[in-house]
């Protein structure tokens, strides 16, 4: 499981995705985008690389441990 912020330094969390997405040592691994960037086009963005999860900020710490428990149950 890896969690990204969509706004990083150097190499933004889209473009990390698309990375792990496109090496088959990573495409696996389930990958949830947690960002204050909620506008559609960010979201459409994020699941056209195959983001498993978008969780826009703020949110409830319990929430993120949901998302992250439902993705760790169904696997990749």
């Amino acid at each position: 499981m890896i969690t990204l912020d969509v706004v990083m330094p150097r190499l933004d969390g889209f473009a990390t995705l698309e990375r792990l997405r496109a090496d088959p040592d990573t495409v696996d691994i389930p990958v949830v985008l947690v960002t204050a960037r909620a506008q559609v086009a960010d979201r459409e963005r994020g699941d056209a690389l195959g983001v498993d999860a978008y969780l826009t900020k703020p949110f409830e710490p319990a929430h993120l441990v949901e998302v992250v428990g439902a993705l760790a149950r169904t696997g990749p």
